[in-house]
């Protein structure tokens, strides 16, 4: 008996080394196994709880999510990437020779400018009468106006769509100089009423928000082109929804709440005087008074361009319009939450990124955003604790982030992309995006769909994106879209205006979007925790790679 416990011993420390010699060989697992609903379904459903207040840019409860995501970087042993910050000894410690000392925050802090409330008046000059005609807002028309005061008088050019096609020739511009002047326009494009005309075959996509991206590019367009405001026409616009918009500003039919967080505008602060065009929606009387004796007929000319795709752009002679647009604002303070694990090479660093903010609470409803984008962000900490519990470190320095300011207009995103980490920002050779990844589409009866859109210069990425799915049998049926520079509603878009790499998931659009019914009480967990675990084997390749 007495010789069989050195043997037994000795048998026990063999094991023990053996296992800890496969733990050392096998980081990638250990980082995978940190991996769980557990740990997920924890950090989701407190950052997405009525404590979080509906996380509202610079609100309250957006900072107490702040200070909830910190610590959980804490607690991960996650280093700090934010600003430099100064400690701020007491009175009597300073009398007892405490000194102020530089750190490094997890908080990297935004000023914003907030729109508080604005007033406008519109008038038009006839040549021809001699005469000022005055119009009213919400009366007339509605406005949609920057962030800066302005005084306007211009003279008005007729655009068509505003639209313009590389492809086929169309350009609503051509021959018309936009530059300082008003542009008057048609929503949409040539032919988009008329399903069997040649512009609808043309220019119409079969994709999701389509108008709205369309919109936006429009917008661009007039932008570039130097317009300084833009009189949009639309055919089913009646003063009567302004004022049900007033009615029941906090509600839509009395049963979808509408967030106030639509209320005001935020824009980041600029060293230069940034202007974009002011949007003004009219009536048709505002149209009429307009287009009067111009020999337009908005009508006649979305009926013959739809079939010819002959823009018939011009100036409007003899007519002036003035706009006097005054605004309040104020300064906002917001912030990202930013972390870090350094790799072996300081200068090759990926970003891993999902926006935190979401729309905010009144009147007893809490917009909780659970999918939108609670689920996206613990999906970027989850990263974080499985890089770490890895146990070695990466070639490539990880940062993680949490961004401030997405729905109003991707701005955490935005300046960080202007004020990177390590101040250079072609050291950033990827930026991995989560938007929603909790719940599924309607149409999603398996429960397993799930969207990847990434940069056509990443060739192997959906080569390697399959094989991991099916060597580690991951429930995901996942849809590919690549382009060479990714654009959208998303933070991804911050990245790829810089000409950086990205790679974005997204599981599904449910119906809860935008609701205070964006709970966890629909999230798939399992589709969440395999679209994390995919991403981290995706990662582990690229980080890990020479």
């Amino acid at each position: 008996m007495k010789t069989s416990i050195p043997i037994l011993l000795t048998l026990s420390i063999l094991f023990n080394f053996s296992i800890n010699s496969f733990s050392q060989k096998n980081p990638l697992q250990k980082g995978l196994d940190a991996i769980t609903k557990e740990s997920v379904k924890a950090q989701l459903e407190f950052l997405s709880s009525d404590w979080m207040e509906g996380r509202a840019t610079g609100s309250r409860g957006e900072f107490l999510a702040a200070d909830y995501l910190a610590s959980m970087l804490i607690y991960n042993s996650i280093e700090p990437a934010g600003d430099q910050e100064w400690t701020k000894p007491t009175r009597a410690e300073r009398w007892n020779g405490t000194r102020s000392e530089e750190y490094t925050s997890y908080f990297q802090n935004i000023y914003m400018i907030k729109q508080l409330e604005s007033t406008s008046s519109v008038s038009i000059y006839s040549k021809s009468h001699n005469q000022w005609t005055f119009f009213e807002e919400n009366v007339d028309y509605s406005i949609y106006g920057s962030n800066s005061s302005m005084q306007l008088n211009s003279e008005i050019v007729f655009v068509g769509y505003g639209f313009i096609d590389e492809e086929s020739g169309y350009n609503d511009f051509k021959g018309v100089d936009v530059k300082n002047k008003i542009i008057v326009r048609l929503s949409g494009y040539p032919g988009h009423k008329d399903t069997n005309s040649l512009g609808y075959k043309k220019f119409h996509r079969e994709e999701r928000y389509f108008s709205y991206y369309l919109s936006r590019k429009k917008d661009k367009i007039a932008e570039e082109k130097g317009a300084v405001a833009i009189i949009e026409i639309y055919d089913d616009l009646n003063p009567k929804d302004w004022f049900e918009e007033q009615k029941f500003k906090l509600t839509n039919d009395n049963e979808r709440p509408q967030s106030p967080n639509y209320k005001h505008r935020l824009e980041l602060p600029s060293d230069d005087l940034v202007v974009n065009p002011i949007k003004i929606f009219p009536t048709k009387k505002l149209v009429n008074t307009i287009l009067k004796s111009q020999d337009i007929n908005p009508d006649y000319f979305e009926k013959t361009t739809a079939y010819s795709l002959r823009p018939s752009s011009k100036i409007l002679k003899g007519a002036n319009l003035k706009i006097d647009y005054q605004v309040k604002t104020e300064l906002l303070q917001a912030r990202n939450v930013i972390g870090m694990i350094e790799g072996e090479n300081k200068d090759e660093i990926v970003v891993i990124g999902a926006h935190y903010d979401h729309l905010g609470a009144a009147n007893g409803f809490v917009w909780n955003g659970a999918d939108d984008n609670a689920s996206g962000t613990i999906g970027v900490w989850m990263l974080a604790k499985a890089f770490k519990a890895a146990g070695i470190k990466p070639k490539k320095t990880l940062v993680f982030a949490a961004w401030t300011g997405e729905e109003k207009g991707l701005l955490g995103s935005k300046y960080f992309a202007d004020h990177p980490y390590g101040g250079k920002i072609d050291n950033i050779k990827l930026y991995l995006n989560f938007d929603m990844i909790s719940k599924d589409s309607e149409d999603d009866t398996l429960k397993n769909q799930a969207r990847m859109t990434y940069s056509s210069s990443l060739s192997e990425l959906e080569e390697l994106t399959t094989k991991n799915i099916g060597d580690y049998s991951l429930n995901l049926d996942l849809s590919f879209r690549s382009s060479h520079n990714p654009k959208g509603g998303s933070d991804h878009s911050s990245f790829s205006a810089k000409n950086i790499p990205i790679m974005y998931f997204m599981a599904g659009f449910p119906i809860t979007y935008h609701t205070p019914k964006d709970q966890t009480s629909d999230i798939n967990w399992n589709k969440m925790v395999d679209i994390i675990k995919l991403s981290y084997l995706n990662l582990w390749q690229i980080v890990n790679d020479d």
